[in-house]
């Protein structure tokens, strides 16, 4: 073999490792991201399902474990919603975008599922695609009685606070029975399939 073969062939080999070795440093620095997400406790489910009128509907979930709580983006053009779980400070507020408010209610009631529930139903429902749950809650308010003139944000928490400052706050109440409120004025929030909520004006609204 001449020279010039022999030193085509070695560039080659070295041109070869150079490019094993940023092969493998992409790798690890994508894996060293990928745990460095992780570590600051951020959990993301995109999810998009079916809906009523034969398109479809998606639905962004982003859990803190750090800080325990999980936030919930419905996008359906007029009907989008927003809403807080936050388990640190027992709270669920949702703001619904046709109706510039937010509506915050107790978390302390038995159809509302532990974060770690709430995590493996998202993940089931993002698998299986199909999943549905009949877990829902009403929640009732009253337009002139419920409105919080002064709130505590520390009572509720900053992710609340971050979602509901800047518009009306309603305090609902979840209810058994929906013959004292009225359907028509209804809007859904929650998370759909797993748990939806329906935030309705009361009778004597």
């Amino acid at each position: 073999m001449n020279p010039k073969m022999q030193l085509l062939l070695r560039d080659t080999r070295q041109l070869r490792q150079l490019y094993i070795k940023m092969q493998m440093a992409h790798v690890v620095c994508l894996v060293l991201a990928i745990f460095g997400t992780q570590s600051h406790g951020y959990e993301v489910y995109n999810i998009i399902s079916p809906n009523n009128n034969g398109g479809n509907l998606q639905e962004t979930v982003t859990v803190d474990n750090e800080k325990n709580f999980a936030i919930i983006n419905i996008h359906a053009g007029s009907c989008s919603s927003t809403t807080v779980f936050d388990y640190k400070h027992g709270y669920i507020a949702s703001r619904v975008l046709s109706r510039r408010a937010c509506y915050i209610l107790d978390m302390k009631h038995k159809a509302i599922p532990a974060l770690d529930q709430l995590k493996r139903y998202i993940y089931e429902k993002k698998a299986l695609k199909n999943m549905y749950s009949d877990k829902y809650i009403w929640v009732k308010y009253s337009p002139l009685q419920s409105l919080i003139t002064h709130v505590d944000w520390f009572l509720f928490g900053s992710p609340i606070k971050q979602l509901c400052s800047h518009v009306p706050l309603y305090k609902g109440e979840v209810v058994e029975k929906t013959h004292d409120i009225r359907a028509e004025a209804c809007a859904k929030t929650g998370v759909l399939g797993i748990l939806g909520i329906s935030i309705c004006a009361g009778t004597d609204a």
